[in-house]
This record gives C-alpha cells, structure tokens and sequence, in this order.
C-alpha cells in the first residue's frame, strides 16, 4: 500500500492528512498556530510556529495512522492564498509572516486607485487588487519597515514557507502566485512593469521561482525528516492555492461544473479554457489544470455567521446538543427543517464578518417580528448564507450555463442547507466524501507529480467520490427568488444607512 500526504496551512490552524491511492482519508492530525494582533488590522504569526505546527501534524498524522513513512510516496501541500512570508539572504524570516486577512495596506490602495494603476494593471492580473496582497504589503513595509524591506531576499506564500523548509528549495506554483497580483496571470510570467506601478522593481530578484502544481520541486531534507517523521528524499510537488485544492479535491477539473466552498468564506468558482477581462469578476487566477484559468466570487458571507449565532444565541441548543451526543450544527438544521420554504419573512444580510458589495456593510436581520422564534431567524440565517453565494454566482453565469455544482464546506454536511442551495440555485448539488477536501487535492497532486495517476483525470476517477446528490425541488425555487429580490433590494436601500453606521463608530 502506498499513501500520499496532504498538507493544509489556514491561518489558525495545520492539518496533515493522510491518503491512499483511492483518496481514502487513512488519518488526519492538526495543531495550532497562533495568530497576533499587533495593532488594530494587521493579523500575523510567527513563520517558525508555522513550520513547527506543521511538523507536529505530519508527526502526528503519520503516529496516528501507524504507518511506515517509506510507503508515502508524494507530499503536496496548500495554504491560504495572499498574506506575505519574507526569507533573508540566511533563508530565515525576516519578520512575522502577514495573513491574508490583514488590511494595514488599505491606504496604499486608495492613492493607487487615484492614480488609475488598478485600470492600468487589471489586463495582467485579471482581478482587483486587495489590501492582503503581497503587492499592496510590499509598498507598506518600504514605506513604514524599511530595515525589514531592504533586508528581504525571497518573497513566498504560506504554504511556499512551509515547502522551503520541507527541501529547502524556494518555489511557488503558478495557481498561488497568480492570486498575488505580482503575476502576469494571462501569459503566466513575472512582469517587471507590475512592479514599477507598484513601486517595487527592485523586488524582482526576489520573486520565487515558478512551478506547476504537480511538479517535483524538491525532496525531504534531512532536517525535515528528523523534524516531522518524514523519510528524507520524500518528493514534494509544487503545491495549490487553497481555493484551488478545494476544487481539485471536489472533482472539479472541467468549464461548466462550479465548485461551491461553504466554509468560513464563500467560495464560488468555475475553471475556463481561455483567460478572460471582465472587470465584475472578482479574480481569475491560472487554474490547477493546464491550460485553463480558475475564476473565482468570494468573500467572508459564510457558514462564519452561523458560527457566531451559535455561540451568541445557541446556549440551549449547546445543552440539547450534549445530552443527545450530536452537534449543535444538527439541531440547527432540525430547527430550520421544521419550517418550510417561504414560511418565514425575515431577510438576513450574511456580512458579519466582511462583505463583497460594500466596505462597510453590516449584517442584519431585516422584518423581524413578535411572533418570530429562533427557528425563523435560523431560517432567514440559512437563506442568507444561500443569496450570498448567489450574488457571486450569478456573476460566474455570464461565463457559460451552470448545471450542476460540488458543494463542500461545513455547510455540505447539512443535508437542509445542501436541498435550500439546490432549490434557490435550480441547480444539482453534489457532494463529494472526505473531511479534508482541500489536502485531498493537495494529495492528488502529488499523485500526479509521481506517477500514481496519469494526470488530473485519472486522479479524479480513482480519489472522489460524490456521496450525497441533491436535485432541486422545483415548487420551492420560486419562494428563494422570491426573496433572494427582496435581499437585493435591501442591499440597495442599505448603502447609506451602513455608510452612517460605520463613521458612528469612529
């Protein structure tokens, strides 16, 4: 028996999950990595609680699943995509790595949107710039670490950190660099003219050199080895954006099927054979496959909003859940089972934790009422999560007809919340086996980079399986659309009440 390893870096949290050759999940292990908050907006850790974190999980995945570390033939890994990780000259971080959820660069893009270089770069990248892309953190430290900026060397992402230290090699893939902004995405090269706009250029030596996901870009040092429990010369392959790795490790490698990610984000993405400009969408970024381009809708409107009305609202439900030795994430769906579709009146805006139509929107529930229950506002919570994926979706449908999609994420696990997506969509939800989708793409990869499979169809064919189809009910979709229009008027009537909320807490 041979296994593949699979390495997942968030920002809180490395997983190690180990494989077969069938993508059957043998064991996963995780450990956490601790974030800081030096100042209001800037998130970072500690780049060697990164590799130790990582090293604890592949030690512990490889203990818990009782293996021999020579049967692992590949190791591919994936992370977070954007955040910024320095190397000096030595190979030692420069300082704390930044996460991608930091925003300390928003003033760099207001003056770089008065200057028009958004316009100016859009036919390269492809995708709107954000504050969390090494291109607007690089132009930050210059101007307020200049010790730190003068002293960089190599520029790498997340999981990029974490394969240097597996084989000392610096290298990213094309589908994690592409998300940067620092990437020629239509030609799939460097662009020095990217880096005078952004007033960088001397930053050019220090770009990681490119690879394809399923490359063998290094092999397990021995330090590594004694560090994780690896076999030194263990092949490691380029890697994925997570994003991408999600979409892999759902199966889906063709235009026309859409990967839906219902985690701590909405992730809405389809693959397509040609690059495209279009100012409305979100990202395109060089896909996983070769040859095709990965286009992705995304922001912070998911399952996180459920997260925070269980622990503010869901005391009894805890309770309940304990007693009956079942999450408290079932009792919800049980709840909103209980009602059915076009049974409640109350709209919910799914942006508790950031939005994609406004910087400054808020999250709301919109008609409620006395003769409301929890159930109600649970409902309107589900549907709310569901018209937040739509908006981006609706976006991706300019690209071609959508019929059917894999969904993942926390949100797949509730069979409720997949039938409510099927029925507001009118789309098929599939929904493929595993806990760890993403480092079963990561997995995948190396699978293919050593010859376990042929190529990324062979990988699908032989490692995901879709346990769980739902067809849309169509009597219900009418009652979704119905007020999925009401949840897009109220995001119009809101733009300037959520703009006065805002400055009253300054």
């Amino acid at each position: 028996m041979v296994y593949l390893l699979g390495i997942d870096n968030g920002n809180t949290v490395s997983k190690a999950a180990l494989f077969d050759e069938h993508g059957r999940e043998v064991a996963v292990a995780s450990a956490g990595a601790e974030t800081f908050y030096p100042q209001p907006g800037w998130t970072e850790r500690s780049m060697e609680s990164l590799w130790t974190s990582t090293a604890q999980a592949i030690r512990g995945v490889i203990e818990k699943a009782g293996i021999d570390p020579r049967d692992i033939v590949g190791i591919g890994n994936t992370g977070h995509g954007n955040g910024l990780y320095l190397l000096d000259k030595h190979g030692q971080p420069v300082r704390n790595g930044i996460q991608s959820l930091d925003t300390r660069a928003d003033g760099i893009l207001a003056e770089r949107r008065q200057r028009g270089i958004q316009e100016r770069a859009f036919p390269y990248i492809l995708q709107e710039f954000w504050p969390a892309q090494p291109n607007a953190l690089l132009p930050w430290l210059k101007q307020h670490e200049p010790d730190s900026y003068r002293r960089i060397a190599r520029i790498v992402l997340c999981k990029d950190y974490v394969k240097f230290r597996l084989t000392g090699e610096v290298t990213t893939d094309y589908t994690d660099i592409s998300g940067t902004c620092l990437l020629d995405n239509t030609n799939k090269r460097y662009s020095r003219d990217l880096l005078d706009w952004y007033g960088i250029p001397e930053m050019w030596d220090a770009l990681p050199r490119l690879a394809e996901s399923t490359e063998v870009v290094g092999r397990v040092t021995k330090q590594a080895a004694e560090a994780t429990g690896l076999m030194e010369g263990t092949p490691v392959v380029g890697g994925l954006f997570d994003v991408d790795a999600g979409a892999l490790g759902s199966g889906v490698i063709m235009p026309g099927t859409l990967c839906i990610i219902a985690g701590t984000w909405s992730i809405n993405e389809v693959l397509i054979d040609q690059p495209v400009q279009n100012p409305a969408l979100a990202m395109v970024h060089v896909g996983m496959v070769p040859g095709r381009w990965m286009v992705l809708e995304g922001s912070a409107t998911s399952m996180a909003n459920l997260e925070w009305f269980v622990n503010t609202l869901c005391g009894e439900e805890k309770q309940e859940a304990a007693k009956r030795g079942v999450s408290v994430y079932e009792i919800c769906s049980e709840l909103v089972d209980g009602l059915p579709p076009g049974s409640t009146d109350i709209i919910f805006h799914p942006f508790l934790f950031g939005s994609n139509v406004q910087a400054t929107a808020r999250a709301g529930f919109y008609g409620v009422a006395g003769w409301h229950t929890k159930a109600h506002l649970l409902r309107a919570l589900y549907e709310g999560v569901v018209y937040g994926h739509m908006n981006h979706i609706d976006k991706l449908r300019v690209l071609g007809p959508l019929k059917v999609a894999r969904l993942t994420g926390g949100g797949s696990r509730s069979v409720v919340w997949t039938q409510m997506f099927a029925d507001a969509l009118n789309m098929v939800m599939e929904v493929p086996d595993g806990g760890e989708v993403s480092a079963l793409g990561a997995a995948m990869s190396a699978g293919i980079g050593v010859g376990v499979y042929r190529d990324h169809a062979d990988a699908v064919r032989q490692a995901v399986r879709v346990i769980r189809r739902q067809e849309p009910i169509s009597d219900n979709t009418p009652h979704y659309l119905k007020r999925y229009q009401a949840y897009q008027q109220l995001l119009d009537v809101m733009r300037q009440p959520w703009e006065t909320l805002y400055h009253l807490g300054q």
